[in-house]
């Protein structure tokens, strides 16, 4: 502190107490007897140890009196500050003439050391608000220490006056823990308006040792009062409940420190569980990447985190950032059934190393992750499944709509075709036979001609229904299967087209829903060439293999580019199970694939 702040009147105290501490600890030391009291060892040596001791309480106190900023700022401080240094002569002419004061061994010490605190707690009474808060952390723990460890011991020194020693040391630890206590106070609160950089692992582990030397000074004191009073087994009784009485408050003391140095910091279970919470609440892989990097990195206090995730859109986050080349401490392979879906890359930790059970943690972790890594894998492919199935239900509906409505349109069609073809031709041929009828009685000669064009308007209509008949259900079809049936519509066709039906077709028959779709198909097909692509020539190939049908309807006309639904087409397969693909090129015809899976029903 001294180095950081070396013109601030605390500092230059601070290091003049602790020599003059070093100074006391060597001397007595060198002659241990000067700790006996009065008649014990020379007394030139005593007069030492005793200006020694008591000039080392005079400038403990001035240094607690005179906090934060060394300066004796009030009246009852410019009085009382300078009359203590009376306490050495005192002690001095103690010393040599081995006079033993009614209150105990060197009682004047352990009396001036009291109104250290003291003086302390009235400055801090009288100090603005605004400074107080640089005094809160040394005002409680000086009084603490008075309470726990000097004021029983000063009860001790009552009883039995001849424990010297005792009193010795109190006096010394005391001594240590005021400085210690300062210590703190300058690192944690800038008391001396000095910026000193300690780690927390240092500030934590001086805490640790603090809270040690109250808990033993604790219970020494209380021990040291009991035996003063009870005999030797009972004491140790008292020893033993104080210490356990004393351990939860060391407990608490040390969690608290724990928690002011480096924050809270969840266990492992804890963490686990907090964890395992996230993941329930997050369904995408870069929220599970930044949430599990942000876990880590503060959980174990890294300077930072990687993770990546290897799914279809690789998701990597990171907490915290690396230094230049720097190598991760600690690198996870998140596996799941020996399938690799990431890694988790830990830099070094703000202050020390990575701990065996830190590793542990950040694997139990890593296999956690894995499987929430594989279960977003299951939910993003069950999604797309879900999805598919919508669409084809979406597309299975339009198609029955379609259907329904192209069977309406056939029907419509062929009512109008009966309406006004075959109808019209049957109610001309009525009247011409009851012209022929009435011609009979008057002139029968010409009944003969009248007759001959009746039976070629009958012939006409036959045919006429028979073209509807082949729209509705071609006969071939039925009668002599598929291939047939597809050369009887080529030859009906304007246009040349020519059939090839591999024998797998033309002996065989499949069952009636694939040959009529499969005819059908055909012959939209055809409509469509002969509707849109101005051909002049087109091939129909039938083909098949296990149980598989295989058509393919090419044309020379213009072709098209781009993609082209073929609705109806698609419809047609679709409602049998089957796939169609059609391609084609602007100037080099169109041509259409469709397989079918079939089943055979014989000959």
């Amino acid at each position: 502190m001294w180095w950081h702040a070396p013109e601030h009147p605390v500092a230059r105290r601070l290091v003049v107490s602790g020599a003059l501490f070093a100074v006391v600890i060597a001397f007595a030391f060198a002659v241990p007897e000067v700790i006996g009291g009065p008649g014990s060892g020379p007394a030139a040596p005593r007069v030492v140890f005793g200006v020694l001791m008591a000039t080392l309480v005079v400038r403990v106190v001035h240094l607690l009196a005179s906090l934060p900023d060394g300066r004796r700022r009030f009246a009852h401080e410019r009085v009382v500050l300078p009359a203590l240094w009376l306490l050495v002569p005192v002690d001095a002419v103690l010393a040599a003439t081995e006079t033993r004061l009614p209150l105990g061994p060197v009682p004047v010490g352990m009396w001036v050391f009291l109104l250290g605190p003291v003086l302390l707690g009235v400055r801090y009474r009288l100090l603005p608000r605004d400074e107080r808060s640089e005094l809160r952390w040394m005002l409680g723990v000086v009084l603490l220490t008075a309470v726990a460890v000097v004021a029983p011991l000063v009860l001790a020194s009552w009883v039995r006056p001849q424990d010297v020693v005792t009193t010795v040391v109190v006096v010394l630890v005391d001594t240590v823990v005021v400085p210690a206590a300062l210590v703190v106070a300058v690192v944690r609160y800038r008391m001396l308006g000095a910026d000193v950089a300690v780690r927390r692992s240092t500030r934590y582990r001086l805490s640790w040792v603090f809270i040690a030397l109250w808990y033993v000074g604790a219970v020494a004191g209380l021990s040291l009062t009991a035996s003063a009073y009870l005999p030797g087994g009972l004491v140790v009784l008292v020893a033993v409940a104080a210490t356990v009485a004393a351990e939860p408050v060391r407990a608490r003391l040390t969690r608290i420190a724990a928690a002011r140095v480096y924050g809270h910091r969840p266990s492992g279970q804890e963490l686990l569980v907090r964890f395992g919470a996230t993941l329930e609440q997050v369904f995408h892989p870069s929220a599970l990447a930044a949430e599990l990097a942000r876990t880590v990195a503060e959980a174990f206090d890294l300077r930072w985190a990687r993770v990546t995730l290897e799914t279809p859109n690789r998701a990597v986050d990171m907490a915290g950032v690396p230094g230049k080349a720097e190598e991760p401490a600690l690198a996870v392979t998140l596996c799941h059934r020996h399938t690799v879906v990431g890694s988790i890359e830990c830099g070094p930790k703000v202050e020390g190393a990575l701990t065996p059970s830190e590793r542990a943690l950040v694997q139990t972790l890593a296999r956690q992750t894995a499987l929430a890594v594989h279960n977003l894998g299951l939910a993003a492919q069950l999604s797309a499944h879900v999805a598919r199935v919508e669409e084809q239900a979406g597309e299975l509906e339009a198609s029955r709509a379609r259907i329904v409505q192209a069977q309406n349109a056939e029907r419509r069609r062929v009512q109008g075709q009966l309406h006004d073809g075959v109808q019209q031709d049957l109610v001309a041929m009525v009247t011409r036979l009851r012209l022929a009828r009435n011609q009979l009685r008057r002139d029968p000669d010409r009944v003969d001609a009248m007759l001959d064009e009746v039976q070629e308007d009958v012939y006409r209509v036959i045919a006429e229904v028979r073209e509807l008949a082949h729209g509705i259900h071609p006969p071939e079809l039925t009668d002599q299967g598929l291939a047939a049936a597809v050369r009887s519509r080529a030859r009906r066709a304007p246009i040349p087209v020519t059939v090839h039906a591999g024998p797998e077709v033309t002996s065989s028959r499949f069952v009636p829903d694939v040959e009529e779709a499969a005819y059908f198909l055909i012959s939209e097909a055809l409509t469509n060439v002969l509707k849109h692509a101005e051909a002049t020539r087109a091939t129909i190939r039938l083909s098949g293999c296990a149980d598989l049908l295989d058509i393919e309807v090419t044309d020379d006309g213009v072709g098209f580019s781009g993609e082209v639904r073929l609705t109806g087409l698609r419809d047609r397969v679709d409602a049998v199970g089957g796939a169609l693909v059609a391609t084609s090129a602007p100037g080099a015809g169109a041509t259409v694939r469709v397989r079918l899976p079939v089943r055979r029903s014989g000959a």
